[in-house]
C-alpha cells in the first residue's frame, strides 16, 4: 500500500491540531440536502414503481435507494473505527483492501483486484482528489458494487423513506458526539479512492448520492416506467 505517515498533534500546525470541524458540518448540510432530494424522488411513487426493474440485471429505483442506506452504514462505521482510535491515543488510520471492499469498474475481473492493489495505491499517490471526486460524481465508466452493499430485496416503501432519515440522524449523531476531534488529521485509506480525511469521506457519501441521483432521475424519465395507478 501507499506509504502515510502520521504526524501526532505536537507537530501540527495550531489549524491542523484543532483540525476543520467547518468541513465537517459543511459537507453534513450538504448531505442533508442531498437526502432531502433523495426522499423527494421517491415521495410519490407506488411500491409497483420503486421495484420497476428498467433491465435485466439493472437495479430498481428501491435497489438504488437501498445501496445508498448500506452505503452510509459502511462508511459511518469506518468513520467510528477512526473516532475511537483516535479517542485511544492510536494512529487515526484504516486500510480496507479490496478483499473488505470490493468496488471495481465493471471491466476489471474480481480476480484481477489483489493484483491491481498495490499499482493502485502507488498510482493514487499522485491522482488529485479532484480526479477522483469527478470519477464518483459522474461515473464515467460502468462500476460495480462493493458485495456489502449490494441491495436487499423485498424493502418497502415505508421502510427505504424510514432508513434513509434514521441513517443520516444516526451519521449526525456520531459527530455530535465528537465534536471536538481532529477530523482532518483522521486517514482512510482504499485502493481505488486513495487516502481521505474525514471531511473527504463525507463529501465522497453526498457525490456517490447525486451520481445515484441521476440514475434514478434516468429510470424516472424511461418511456417504459409504469404510470402511476
Amino acid at each position: 500500500m501507499g506509504v502515510y505517515t502520521y504526524r501526532p498533534a505536537n507537530v501540527l500546525s495550531r489549524r491542523e491540531a484543532q483540525g476543520d470541524g467547518s468541513m465537517v458540518q459543511a459537507n453534513l448540510e450538504q448531505l442533508r440536502a442531498v437526502r432531502s432530494h433523495t426522499l423527494t424522488q421517491m415521495q410519490d411513487l407506488s411500491q409497483g414503481q420503486l421495484d420497476y426493474v428498467p433491465e435485466p440485471g439493472e437495479w430498481s429505483i428501491a435497489e438504488v435507494v437501498d445501496h445508498l442506506i448500506l452505503s452510509e452504514q459502511v462508511l459511518r462505521g469506518d468513520i467510528a473505527i477512526l473516532i475511537e482510535r483516535a479517542k485511544a491515543g492510536q494512529t487515526p488510520y484504516l486500510y480496507r483492501s479490496f478483499a473488505e471492499f470490493n468496488a471495481r469498474p465493471a471491466f476489471i475481473p474480481e480476480c484481477a483486484l489483489s493484483l491491481l492493489e498495490a499499482p493502485l495505491n502507488f498510482l493514487n499517490m499522485f491522482t488529485p482528489s479532484g480526479v477522483r471526486e469527478y470519477l464518483i460524481r459522474y461515473v464515467p465508466v460502468r462500476a460495480l458494487a462493493p458485495d456489502v452493499t449490494l441491495p436487499r430485496p423485498g424493502r418497502t416503501k415505508a421502510e427505504l423513506c424510514e432508513a434513509l432519515r434514521s441513517t443520516l440522524h444516526e451519521t449526525e449523531a456520531l459527530f455530535a458526539a465528537n465534536p471536538s476531534l481532529n477530523y482532518d488529521q483522521m486517514r482512510h485509506q482504499h485502493p481505488l479512492f486513495g487516502v481521505q480525511t474525514v471531511p473527504q469521506l463525507l463529501r465522497t457519501l453526498w457525490l456517490h448520492e447525486q451520481a445515484h441521483q441521476d440514475q434514478i432521475a434516468r429510470i424516472l424519465a424511461s418511456p417504459q416506467f409504469p404510470k402511476a395507478a
